[in-house]
């Protein structure tokens, strides 16, 4: 059995259902926008359990996935806020998120272009719920890491809803 420790293998992503409903509503809300934030989550010995969820005031929604303006101010940004949050919230997990109004959970050729400038991360795709279209809403994380190998590890995360 191969042991992982920065993977999404053998580890659980837990949301709260109070949580959960307040994150894919917000989604909803915005359709046809694609909107950005932050969720974060509080790490235990092999799961993890999504403590809150906040908008990103630094990036505008938009109808199409667009590429940064400047992938090292990106970059740079993404470090900076991820260590604030760490440090003034008390969090153990900070991880970025957008939606995909289209109900598409699979990462975006956008998404696969920063993951790719990054090197290593995570990019938590949300899903609004779209009744007339029978989507629902879900959450899905998309582990990255090209620091090791030629070909980078691309590792589904599947949020487990908890009762709160």
């Amino acid at each position: 059995m191969k042991i992982s420790t920065n993977s999404a293998e053998n580890f659980r992503y837990l949301i709260p259902q109070k949580i959960f409903n307040e994150i894919t509503e917000k989604a909803k809300e915005e359709i046809p926008y694609i909107i950005h934030g932050w969720i974060f989550a509080d790490r235990k010995e092999n799961f993890g359990i999504v403590s809150k969820f906040i908008m990103n005031p630094d990036l505008r929604k938009t109808k199409v996935h667009t590429k940064p303006r400047s992938w090292m101010r990106y970059k740079k940004s993404k470090i900076i806020n991820m260590r604030k949050f760490k440090q003034e919230l008390g969090v153990d997990i900070a991880w970025q998120f957008h939606t995909h109004p289209s109900g598409n959970e699979k990462l975006h050729n956008i998404d696969k272009r920063i993951l790719k400038y990054l090197s290593n991360g995570v990019m938590i795709i949300v899903v609004p719920e779209v009744p007339e279209k029978q989507q629902k809403p879900h959450l899905v994380g998309w582990y990255y890491d090209k620091r090791y190998t030629k070909k980078p590890i691309i590792e589904k995360m599947v949020f487990e809803i908890i009762s709160d």
